[in-house]
Order: C-alpha cells, then structure tokens, then sequence
C-alpha cells in the first residue's frame, strides 16, 4: 500500500511540476537543460560497471542503440508531456495517464502478442470505469424544461 501511495505521489507531482514547466517560459529549452544535466550527473555510472559498460560503449553501433533507446524512452515522450500539458491542463492530462496501462495492453497484444490474464482485463477495466467517470464530473448538467400544466 505504501509503495501505491508513493508511486501516486510522485505521478501528482510529476503532473504539477510538469504543468510549471510546460506554462511557464520555455517549457522545451528547460527540460532539455535539466536532460542534460541528468546525463552529467550520471555519466560517472558508465565507470562503475567495470570495463565491459565501458567498453561496451565504445563499439558505435552500441553507443548509437543507447542514445536512439534514450531518445524514444526519454526525450520524446517527455515533448509529447509537455505539448499535451500546455493545451489541455493538469486535469484532463491525469485522465490520459490513468489510460496508459489499457494502451500498453493493446500494444503489448497487437505488437507482442501478449494475452492478458482475466484479472489484468478485470484491473483494466477498473481503470477504464473510472476513467469514464471521472470524466464525466467536468460535464456541465444538462438543462432541464419545465412545462406548466
């Protein structure tokens, strides 16, 4: 439980945090600024993995691999956050990350052919529901006519 509400907090503030930097200024140049910084602090890791990372990363076909894989993983999906944060708000961005587990179901089953077991589908369609319903609190009522008589 405890590890559940961490993980919530951390994507509350990610959500907040994310918001801040998407709306104010340059949402892009600062976040590649804080990329870079990320690779700074942690390139002294590629030493530490004694001289096969190292020397891994010395073959280009390798070293290309790690940075498409960091570019795909990191930078492109942290733009999209950021595009999508800017337009649609801090609310409507939480409902699309709750759908992110049903997402990557549907592409672990097209792409990898991985069937889901009845309680994910049952977890899934947990998420969905309140999703759903959590998408219909924004909605205004709808009016209703009274007629005399």
């Amino acid at each position: 439980m405890l590890w559940a509400l961490g993980a919530a907090a951390m994507w509350a503030a990610y959500i907040v945090l994310g918001k801040r930097v998407a709306s104010g200024g340059n949402g892009l140049d600062d976040m590649s600024v804080g990329f870079v910084v990320a690779a700074v602090v942690l390139s002294p890791l590629i030493f530490t993995g004694g001289t096969g990372a190292l020397g891994a990363l010395g073959d280009p076909v390798v070293l290309l691999l790690a940075v498409g894989v960091g570019v795909l993983s990191s930078v492109v999906p942290y733009v999209l956050d950021q595009v999508v944060l800017r337009r649609l708000g801090q609310a409507r961005f939480a409902v699309l990350l709750a759908l992110l587990p049903a997402t990557a179901t549907v592409v672990g089953l097209i792409g990898l052919a991985q069937v889901p077991a009845g309680l994910e589908l049952l977890g899934i369609a947990a998420v969905v529901a309140a999703v759903a319903l959590r998408s219909r609190d924004g909605d205004t009522p709808a009016t209703v006519s009274r007629t005399g008589g």
